[in-house]
């Protein structure tokens, strides 16, 4: 059964101080947006005051495509606006969209981070108001007990397996930034060809020393999985040169058919990821996966990008974030999972 094509709008109350709010509101929906499907349609709207209203917005997504929308309130309660206003502007506009669906989420409501975040704001203004800091011995297996107690507070509700949870809070420890659990993405069956190429002691391949340096060593080698960075296997400046490409890359097409049934974990350089991606569409190489965590501004979205169109199994992060730590965290998980199995 096909999907709708979904888009969102986060509707606020507005105010007569129009740039402010709309600044605002723009940073709200660009947070949200990172949390959500890239292909998904996401504006903000006001009630009153500010534009886009609702009707406004909802015309923006209808225009983009969007089959079901769905109407964020961003207000505390459930007052007027949201029992009466809002489900009556809805069924006003069903007349001109009779095809598109309406859906309604929740209010803010009492969740539990707005519950924290007054505390904080109260503490602020009053740092008397704060509890004394917890000291702790400095021992570092508690230090990561600890650390990965936050983390998984932290967390926001995702649909994943347990496996692929442990990935996601490794790299969210590895990076000390929560927000990445919501980008990082999962073919279906890479965990599984994850763990079964390092059962079977392939090779893992990565495109910085950084990374390299960072695996788990005396886990790999348990299973006779070598470590390799591109640029230590050849020197490949010329070959740059030649191809008018990064060292990086040009050590990918170097590597060739040595890649094929390793693990390749790419944490820097977007043109690497490319490169791969070029013999993996000639068919000259098949990786067993692909840790695609290029970070930076420049081709690194895009790269990503190209590998979650393709079919072969792959981890990575949406977007312009990632680097070494998160490919490093994430090769480390496969490995801890991997020996857990073993055992």
């Amino acid at each position: 059964m096909e999907m709708k094509k979904t888009g969102a709008i986060i509707l606020a109350h507005g105010s007569r101080n129009g740039r402010e709010v709309s600044e605002i509101l723009e940073e709200i929906s660009r947070s949200v947006r990172e949390c959500l499907p890239s292909h998904m349609k996401l504006v903000w709207a006001a009630m009153q005051f500010n534009h886009p209203n609702l009707e406004e917005a909802i015309n923006i997504l209808v225009r983009e495509g969007v089959e079901r929308v769905v109407i964020m309130p961003y207000f505390l309660f459930e007052g007027i606006h949201v029992t009466k206003d809002i489900p009556d502007l809805v069924n006003a506009i069903k007349q001109t969209y009779p095809e598109v669906e309406f859906v309604l989420a929740k209010t803010l409501g009492v969740a539990e981070p707005l519950i924290d975040l007054v505390v904080s704001r109260i503490q602020e203004v009053a740092p008397e108001l704060s509890p004394p800091p917890v000291m702790t011995p400095h021992v570092p297996h508690g230090i990561e007990v600890q650390s990965m107690a936050i983390v998984e507070d932290l967390l926001p509700p995702l649909e994943c397996s347990k496996e692929e949870l442990e990935v996601i809070k490794r790299i969210v420890h590895a990076s000390g930034d929560p927000q990445l659990a919501c980008l990082v993405q999962f073919h279906p069956n890479a965990i599984f060809t994850g763990m079964a190429a390092i059962h079977e002691g392939r090779p893992i391949f990565t495109d910085v020393r950084m990374v390299a340096v960072g695996i788990n060593r005396r886990l790999a080698q348990k299973f006779g999985c070598s470590i390799n960075c591109a640029l230590d296997i050849l020197k490949p400046t010329e070959e740059a040169r030649s191809r008018s490409t990064t060292r990086a890359a040009s050590a990918i097409y170097h590597l060739g058919n040595s890649l094929h049934g390793s693990i390749v974990a790419i944490g820097n350089a977007p043109t690497a990821l490319h490169a791969l991606l070029d013999l993996i569409d000639s068919g000259a190489v098949l990786p067993s996966l692909v840790i695609g965590m290029p970070v930076g501004f420049v081709q690194a979205g895009e790269s990503k990008a190209e590998l979650m169109k393709r079919s072969i199994p792959y981890i990575a992060i949406e977007g312009t974030r990632g680097g070494s730590a998160v490919a490093i965290a994430t090769v480390n998980t496969l490995l801890n999972l991997a020996q857990q199995v073993h055992k």
